[in-house]
């Protein structure tokens, strides 16, 4: 496959995880469920819903696959759970808007990462378009910021951290499996929850569907696309395209709860875009020549 034509493929898996990862604050609004409770459930259902489509989608191989990867399966497992719950920390102590701001420092980490333990350079090109969407994000929840403190800082840094981290790992170990990855990655965000909400996460039966169909679809989606997807691009593009998770999400909120986007937030958004169109056209050329 020519080159030009597996980074279009990957910026498209990447894309269409993103899409559907987009809906996660839309089901979680819906649920009217949030915090640790929220990631318990959704952490759970993924966890059974991967580990069926895993077994049956192995059948004979499954066991060797453990046997063989579930070590370095570990690590990135742990990187996906953990940064879901660190978010989940980060909105319940510092609020949505910082916390948003904040995880879009992905693409800076997944780019560190891959520079210091692999010596994969980042092009100058998409650092300069990952700083843009950080600007583009800071203009929208500009007026919601105040002041960032300390502690802020702290609660949310772990995020994009883990994120970014996770997406260089993957990216450097293209032959682990990506559902035994997810599958263990629900467990993590399951059991962290659990524990960190001091056992509280019984919700009413009529709250569960949408982190049902949270859990058990989209996550799982979401997950093994992005995580496919870094088998064909670099962690830190990979990172960048997520930015859009932030647009996307409020996209669907006005379509489905009809709360219209401030100017800003649109103004915001366009740059987010611009500078992710702008990074995927300059690098399709790069890497087509």
């Amino acid at each position: 496959m020519k080159k030009d034509v597996r980074y279009l493929k990957g910026i498209l898996i990447t894309f269409m995880g993103v899409l559907v990862l987009s809906s996660d604050a839309l089901l979680i609004r819906m649920s009217r469920v949030a915090g640790f409770r929220a990631a318990f459930w959704r952490g759970l259902f993924t966890f059974l819903s991967v580990s069926a489509v895993f077994l049956v989608t192995n059948r004979k191989e499954a066991f060797a696959i453990m046997k063989t990867q579930y070590r370095r399966m570990l690590f990135p497992a742990f990187l996906w759970g953990s940064s879901g719950v660190a978010f989940a920390v980060g909105v319940h102590n510092s609020g949505a808007s910082i916390a948003l701001v904040m995880i879009s420092l992905g693409p800076f980490f997944a780019s560190l990462h891959s520079y210091l333990f692999y010596r994969e350079k980042p092009h100058p090109l998409t650092l300069l378009a990952a700083l843009g969407a950080v600007g583009g994000i800071v203009y929208m929840f500009g007026s919601q910021l105040g002041t960032l403190e300390a502690k802020d800082f702290f609660y949310n840094i772990w995020s994009p951290l883990l994120y970014g981290t996770n997406l260089s790992y993957l990216r450097r170990n293209p032959s682990l499996n990506r559902q035994g990855i997810s599958m263990f990655g629900g467990f993590t965000a399951m059991t962290l929850s659990l524990f960190i909400s001091r056992f509280q996460v019984i919700i009413p039966l009529k709250n569960l569907l949408p982190l049902l169909i949270l859990g058990a679809v989209v996550i799982p989606f979401a997950q093994l696309s992005i995580g496919h997807g870094t088998r064909f691009i670099p962690a830190g593009e990979s990172a960048l395209i997520s930015s859009l998770e932030t647009i996307i999400g409020i996209i669907y909120v006005w379509i489905f709860l009809g709360e219209v986007p401030s100017p800003d937030t649109i103004i915001g958004g366009a740059v987010v875009f611009s500078c992710i169109v702008f990074n995927t056209v300059v690098q399709t050329y790069r890497v087509k020549r």
